[in-house]
């Protein structure tokens, strides 16, 4: 198949999503030119059309965070990379990939950095593959790296349904752990339970505090994608010794902390956002998610948990979903719906 000059690109400007034609870029030192078969859709991308979320500097202002799809080109190595040695395949010309991106999913084509392309796991179709990169990223990095997950503990996750959320339950079971998770509907608490937890509370009507502090004496880890409406609970259900993780602001960025809290239980507080990490971060995280995460999924062990696929031309509707309350797991969009479904 010919390449063609331009390709199909949504950008957004003054909150409104906009489909364009752009010319197809070209890769450069160290970058993977990928076919876009599928790509994930995250908050980022609604945060980032309202203008609440910047693209790094030089990176495509083009929507998207992640994609599946078929390498199309390699650029150069850099000749002066003298780091370790990779153990992810390095990528070539018809492999199927899944990536993540700084920008520009949203598109048929799109560069990616070649540390941030993995193979697709397992016999993961193209649908899956593009719902990983941004969750598989997230998780290892806070759950694994920051939160010294290694052995069986006591792990609450917040917005348990969500993709972020039903990755972390998932990889927690693969552990052994106690797993908790808090949710706001009936139908995303069950969605939670049937992933590994053995509670799942209306954040909203129940205090799911006292309740973990009753049944384990309180999480090791809390991964908190909400942010500042729960932080005070969140102190109140650490156990001595814990780590608060937090990696999500719907509920606000900004709350008073209780000091005598975190020094009484001599708790961590961290978290980290994944977009403007440098790419020498990005490859160490994708190294350890190669190592450490994709034997799981290969293995179906972990799933991606798919909602619902758009078309490309669709994704204003796509937004509109995700904003609301009913979303479990991932939207995808699929951009090239010819290969989504065929066996490639």
């Amino acid at each position: 198949m010919t390449r063609p000059d331009t390709m199909r690109a949504v950008t957004a400007t003054d909150g409104a999503v906009t489909m364009g034609s752009r010319p197809v870029p070209q890769p450069g030192r160290d970058e993977i030119l990928i076919r876009v078969v599928a790509a994930g859709i995250n908050r980022a991308d609604l945060a980032q059309r309202q203008g609440r979320h910047a693209p790094p500097p030089g990176a495509s202002d083009v929507l998207g965070l992640e994609v599946s799809g078929i390498v199309e080109a390699v650029g150069p190595e850099d000749p002066l990379d003298i780091g370790p040695a990779s153990r992810i395949p390095a990528p070539q010309p018809g492999d199927r990939v899944c990536a993540l991106l700084a920008g520009g999913g949203y598109a048929d084509y799109v560069i990616a950095s070649r540390q941030c392309v993995l193979p697709v796991p397992g016999d993961l179709d193209m649908v899956e593959a593009a719902a990983l990169p941004e969750a598989a990223f997230t998780v290892w990095d806070n759950m694994v790296t920051r939160g010294e997950l290694d052995i069986p503990k006591a792990v609450l996750v917040h917005a348990g349904a969500s993709g972020v959320g039903t990755l972390a339950l998932q990889l927690a079971r693969t552990l052994d752990c106690r797993i908790f998770a808090t949710a706001g509907t009936e139908a995303k608490r069950a969605a939670c339970v049937s992933l590994g937890a053995e509670r799942a509370f209306d954040y909203r009507t129940e205090d799911w505090a006292a309740e973990i502090n009753a049944q384990c004496g309180g999480a090791d880890i809390v991964l908190d994608l909400v942010g500042a409406s729960h932080l005070a609970k969140n102190l109140e259900v650490m156990a001595p010794e814990g780590r608060l993780i937090t990696i999500g602001f719907v509920g606000g960025a900004t709350a008073d902390l209780d000091m005598r809290a975190v020094a009484r239980k001599r708790l961590t507080l961290t978290g980290s956002l994944l977009r403007g990490r440098n790419a020498v971060q990005k490859s160490a995280i994708a190294e350890a998610v190669y190592a450490g995460l994709w034997p799981k999924i290969a293995r179906r062990e972990i799933e991606p948990i798919i909602h619902t696929t758009f078309a490309l031309e669709d994704v204003d509707q796509a937004h509109t979903l995700l904003a609301g309350d009913s979303v479990i797991g991932k939207l995808v969009l699929e951009v090239d719906r010819a290969l989504c479904t065929a066996d490639v």
